[in-house]
């Protein structure tokens, strides 16, 4: 039986999106592709995930109708929601392996981490993945410091030696159309010299995918830790896409 993946959407900017991507993506392949994965949330500041999963709980039994479906979906689920830990930086890897031992069958392991490269144990963790994603936007802010954390990463971490990371992808994240922009374009070749890419799929700038409240005439989740996205809200979402443009780089 092969090794699970580590695996972290990171960088350096609070807010871009890593604790969404993170949820989003572990949510997709486990609801819906039956890949067994493990959420590791490490960010000991806040918890985010434990927010969303505790929100969905809160949500899911206060909606009638996302109620019913969350149980007509568990009766042909035939397992559990996702294991999320909640860790340190210190002790993410190694509550992880405990758990894999318990549970052989996880495939995926996703880290929820900061971005910060100054702390130590966030340093060796980073160089625990096998593969980082790095969310990037067109805001000039967040692309400086995207760009400078995956080189940085890949200068330092990746390109020596040393660090278990096989490889770093950046993300395009919250662009205004579904396909990349110009921008975006002059940006992949500037990052060809950083000898840094971007993946090919982009998620668009959309309020879908933060909709976990279940309002609305007809009640549906996007993002949710503990059932899978709406199937018409994935619709142009590029969620699909994004997911097996992972998946054929992570191999699993």
């Amino acid at each position: 039986m092969s090794e699970p993946v580590f695996i972290a959407f990171a960088s350096q900017k609070g807010g871009s999106g890593k604790s969404t991507l993170t949820a989003l993506t572990a949510s997709y392949l486990h609801y819906l592709e039956g890949v067994d994965v493990l959420v590791v949330d490490c960010d000991s500041r806040q918890y985010t995930q434990k927010d969303y999963r505790d929100h969905d709980i809160v949500v899911i039994n206060e909606t009638p109708a996302l109620k019913k479906a969350f149980m007509n979906f568990y009766r042909k689920f035939g397992k559990q929601p996702y294991e999320i830990l909640y860790v340190t930086p210190a002790d993410a890897i190694e509550r992880a392996e405990e758990y894999i031992k318990e549970d052989p069958n996880v495939k995926v392991v996703f880290f929820d981490i900061t971005g910060t490269i100054n702390d130590m144990d966030l340093v060796n963790l980073l160089a625990r993945m096998h593969y980082l994603f790095v969310p990037i936007t067109t805001d000039t802010g967040d692309m400086k410091s995207s760009i400078r954390f995956a080189n940085k990463v890949m200068s330092e971490m990746v390109a020596p030696g040393g660090s278990s990371i096989k490889d770093i992808k950046l993300i395009w994240n919250r662009i205004p159309v579904r396909k990349k922009m110009k921008l975006c374009e002059l940006i992949d070749n500037y990052l060809e010299e950083l000898h840094l890419s971007s993946l090919n799929t982009v998620l668009n700038n959309s309020v879908k995918y933060s909709k976990d409240d279940g309002t609305g005439k007809r009640p549906a989740i996007f993002r949710s830790t503990m059932m899978p996205p709406d199937r018409q809200l994935l619709k142009e979402s590029n969620l699909p896409e994004l997911v097996a443009e992972i998946r054929s780089i992570i191999n699993v």
